[in-house]
C-alpha cells in the first residue's frame, strides 16, 4: 500500500519576514506621500489669467484719407482666478491687425502686480499707422467699414511670473489674442463686448 506523508511546514525565515514587512511599510508611505503631493499640486498650481475685451474704438474710421494718426483706444479686463497665487506682469505691448496688415502698435501698460482674485483694466491708447489709401488693402477695408462690419484683431504681449514659493517661479511669455468686429462708425459691435480673448502662455 502507498504511504502518505503529511507535508512538512517550513517556518519563514525571520529575516525574510522583516524584509517583507519593511517593503510593505515603505510602499504604504510612498503611496500616502504621493497622494498628499498630488492634493497639494492641485490646490497650489496656478490657474491661467483670463482676458475679456471690454471696449475698442477707432473714431472717424470711415474717413476717406485712411487711418494714419487716428487714435486707437481699447480696454481689456484682466482677471486672476487664483485664490492664493498672485501674478507679476512685465510691460505690456499691444498690436492691432486688419488681416495681416499692422494697423497700430506700441506700449500699453507698465509692469504691475495682480493680487489673487484681482481684476485690472488694461487700457491702451495707440496711434494708427495705416492702412492708407495707397495700401493694397485699403479698398477692402473701406468697403467693410461702409458695410458696417470690419474685422480686426488685438494682440497683447508680455512676460508673466506666478507668485509661487515652491515651484514654477520662472517667467512665461504671454500672448493675448482678441478677435472682434467694429461698426461703420469705428465702435465695437455689441456682441463682441466683454468677449473672452484667447490666451497663449
Amino acid at each position: 500500500m502507498p504511504s502518505y506523508r503529511l507535508p512538512i511546514h517550513h517556518r519563514q525565515n525571520p529575516a525574510v519576514r522583516c524584509v517583507n514587512f519593511f517593503c510593505v511599510v515603505l510602499l504604504t508611505l510612498v503611496l500616502v506621500a504621493g497622494i498628499i503631493l498630488f492634493v497639494l499640486w492641485l490646490s497650489l498650481r496656478p490657474h491661467r489669467p483670463k482676458f475679456f475685451l471690454a471696449d475698442f474704438s477707432i473714431p472717424n474710421a470711415s474717413r476717406q484719407s485712411g487711418l494714419a494718426n487716428l487714435p486707437v483706444r481699447f480696454t481689456v479686463s484682466e482677471q486672476n482666478p487664483n485664490q492664493k497665487v498672485g501674478i507679476y506682469y512685465e510691460a505690456i505691448e499691444g498690436s492691432v491687425y486688419y488681416g495681416d496688415q499692422l494697423i497700430a502698435s506700441g506700449p500699453v501698460m507698465d509692469p504691475f502686480y495682480q493680487a489673487p482674485k484681482g481684476e485690472t483694466q488694461v487700457q491702451g491708447a495707440l496711434a494708427a499707422s495705416g492702412p492708407a489709401p495707397t495700401d493694397p488693402v485699403w479698398q477692402r477695408f473701406a468697403g467693410e467699414v461702409s458695410a458696417g462690419s470690419v474685422g480686426l484683431r488685438l494682440v497683447l504681449n508680455s512676460m508673466v511670473r506666478f507668485q509661487m514659493k515652491l515651484w514654477d517661479n520662472r517667467e512665461h511669455h504671454m500672448k493675448v489674442d482678441c478677435e472682434f468686429k467694429l461698426r461703420g462708425d469705428g465702435t465695437l459691435q455689441q456682441e463682441y463686448r466683454n468677449s473672452q480673448c484667447s490666451l497663449y502662455l
